[in-house]
């Protein structure tokens, strides 16, 4: 029975890890630090802008941008989520669904309580809008989870299973499983249900980088923490990952916490690269793809620590088995004796 509860406390632990995880950054998404701006010149919107920053507080950080064509050039590069334009007859809200529809939909509501308090109209402008195969802007999330499922799983199996083959082997079959896995997700993203058309090769290779990094370390950690992979494997790449990856909520909508993670977790990485890739073709994604090889240098470590692992832990059982073969040497002898 002892045996029987051991095994049965893993899953219940990551349920609770997944119930902490997703219940704390997406149960009640609240805006802090939205960077935000009011077009106009200065001396005219200055107080628009003095009473959002007052009514909101720390939920935004208002700026003011002298004008349209500079906001819209600023969201279009991710330095703003939201640009108010004031006016007498109507006011403006621009923002861009393609960087995140929640946080669109945030700065839309805030647009409209400024209009109404101004007594205006308000018209809503989308200037990085999201494709028509890509209506919330989430299929990089979806497309996460299919890939991030895929080799943490297959990670665990090539570890169980080739647990009797040398550490290179094992790495050998997560570098195939690395190519095939994202290949196959994609041809069905793409040729099931048209993702990803214009871009397809681009985030083929930043799948390809996520899930080496992801079965690397999966198989290198395989050794040292055993039967617990699958609840490290899923609080690592499950729970903490979607949570902090920017796919649901943007990070200026969670808490803290997932904001921190989000600046160098591995979903992160892959979500911001793949989003930029789609709709902001203009901002660079070195710094993204750093954090993607970061995590791949990581596995290739994890690499290291379980071959070193299983090669001391084979040095150790050498004396064993050299006392055993003594034994039976001995008892051999002694039967000739006999004879």
């Amino acid at each position: 029975m002892r045996t029987v509860l051991s095994h049965i406390a893993v899953p219940v632990l990551m349920g609770l890890v997944m119930a902490v995880a997703y219940l704390g950054g997406f149960h009640k998404p609240a805006p802090h630090d939205i960077p935000l701006a009011v077009v106009g010149p200065t001396q005219q919107v200055q107080p628009v802008a003095d009473n959002l920053q007052r009514a909101l507080g720390d939920g935004v950080d208002v700026r003011i941008v002298p004008t349209v064509d500079e906001a819209t050039r600023q969201l279009q590069h991710l330095d703003l989520s939201g640009a108010y334009v004031p006016g007498t007859a109507s006011a403006e809200m621009l923002s861009a669904s393609g960087a995140s529809d929640t946080t669109r939909s945030v700065v839309n509501q805030i647009g409209s309580a400024a209009a109404l308090k101004q007594g205006v109209p308000l018209k809503t402008v989308d200037v990085a809008p999201v494709t028509a195969n890509d209506p919330v802007g989430q299929n990089g999330f979806f497309f996460l989870v299919a890939l991030t499922v895929g080799a943490y799983a297959t990670s665990i199996a090539i570890g169980a299973a080739a647990s009797s083959h040398p550490m290179r082997r094992r790495a050998a079959l997560a570098a195939g499983a690395a190519v095939v896995i994202p290949t196959l997700s994609l041809a069905i993203a793409r040729f099931g249900y048209g993702m990803f058309a214009d871009n397809l090769t681009a985030v083929w290779g930043i799948s390809v980088l996520y899930a080496a990094a992801i079965l690397f370390i999966g198989v290198g950690l395989h050794p040292v923490i055993g039967r617990f992979s699958t609840l490290v494997y899923s609080a690592v790449f499950v729970a903490l990952n979607f949570t902090s990856s920017g796919g649901v909520f943007a990070p200026e909508l969670q808490p803290t916490f997932f904001g921190w993670l989000h600046s160098f977790w591995i979903g992160a990485g892959f979500i911001d690269s793949v989003r930029r890739i789609m709709y902001f073709p203009n901002v660079g994604i070195g710094g993204l793809v750093a954090i993607l090889i970061g995590w791949f240098a990581l596995g290739l470590a994890c690499l290291a620590l379980g071959n070193a692992v299983e090669h001391r832990r084979a040095l150790a059982a050498a004396p064993a088995e050299e006392s055993a073969l003594s034994a039976e040497t001995l008892e051999e002898l002694e039967e000739d004796v006999a004879v």
